[in-house]
């Protein structure tokens, strides 16, 4: 066997030492990063990252900048990820010669940071299919009525996101079956091999049902709920390709393109000055493929 082919067998195993070598030196900035608040511990968190990583080791061939940052981000915003919850997910993207790797929030992370808001009762989000019956009217008179077909509902029509919050009228958005495979294409998580939202299911597909959360959160009061904010206002750099900018509005979407956004939220999450070092079996494979 020569030598890049034994250090290629080897690598899996002592990458996975390496990162978790790297990931303890980042304890007490999960620890103060988590604190009390999002009901998750330190010790939780970090087994969940491992798992994570466990479950997908194309990760560690990610820029260790890219991960770990996208570790911390999820940190900063108090939810697990790449977890059966689907909270988020750190998925990983050629950049040139490099792999990076990137956080994505799902649409139950968000259901899950609005329900930190004391006053939100209730989110609820349903398909509507060809044979339904749904109607609807937004105005000063607005309503929502949806009555499922017992058999054979046929193809999907629309999505909607119903939310009940203390003090107001429900508050409701209802997206069109265009709008969102238009939207399901300008996504780079939407077309990943590791997409969350290619997982082949009609009645519930998540990728809808986040971009129904997104527009419906657009009609919200105003809230100080940090986690949230960090995370929808960060989403588009996150998820759209580059120079794509989606303004959700209760109207609908407008689509930007060659639009200015930024690219790298990543260098706003808080990131101690920790020295990372690289495997001994990275450094090996690059000279074994120089020489």
């Amino acid at each position: 066997m020569s030598q890049a082919n034994q250090i290629a067998a080897n690598r899996p195993t002592s990458d996975l030492v390496n990162f978790k070598d790297n990931l303890s030196k980042y304890t007490e900035t999960i620890t103060r990063l988590l604190g009390r608040k999002y009901g998750i511990t330190q010790d939780e968190f970090m087994i969940k990252v491992i798992n994570a990583v466990k479950k997908n080791p194309d990760l560690l061939k990610c820029t260790p900048v890219s991960l770990f940052g996208s570790i911390m981000y999820f940190a900063e915003i108090g939810l697990p990820f790449n977890t059966p919850e689907g909270f988020g997910y750190i998925l990983p993207y050629r950049n040139g010669q490099n792999t990076d790797a990137t956080p994505i929030i799902g649409y139950r992370g968000l259901i899950e940071m609005a329900y930190r808001n004391p006053k939100m009762k209730s989110i609820r989000i349903q398909s509507v299919y060809e044979n339904d019956s749904f109607e609807y009217e937004y105005g000063t008179d607005e309503y929502i009525k949806h009555k499922p077909a017992k058999d054979k509902r046929g193809a999907l029509t629309h999505v909607y996101a119903i939310a009940k919050m203390e003090g107001i009228d429900p508050l409701f958005v209802v997206i069109h079956k265009d709008e969102l495979n238009k939207i399901q294409l300008l996504s780079k998580s939407g077309t990943s091999k590791y997409s969350p939202y290619n997982n082949g299911t009609d009645v519930f597909n998540i990728m809808q049902s986040k971009v129904a959360i997104k527009q419906l959160f657009k009609t919200l009061p105003k809230t100080n709920n940090e986690s949230l904010l960090m995370a929808l206002e960060n989403d588009n750099a996150f998820d759209y390709k580059k120079g794509v900018k989606i303004e959700a509005s209760k109207d609908g979407f407008e689509i930007i393109e060659n639009a200015e956004t930024e690219q790298n939220p990543l260098k706003q999450v808080t990131m101690p000055k920790i020295d990372i070092k690289e495997s001994q079996d990275h450094a090996q494979m690059r000279e074994s493929v120089k020489s």
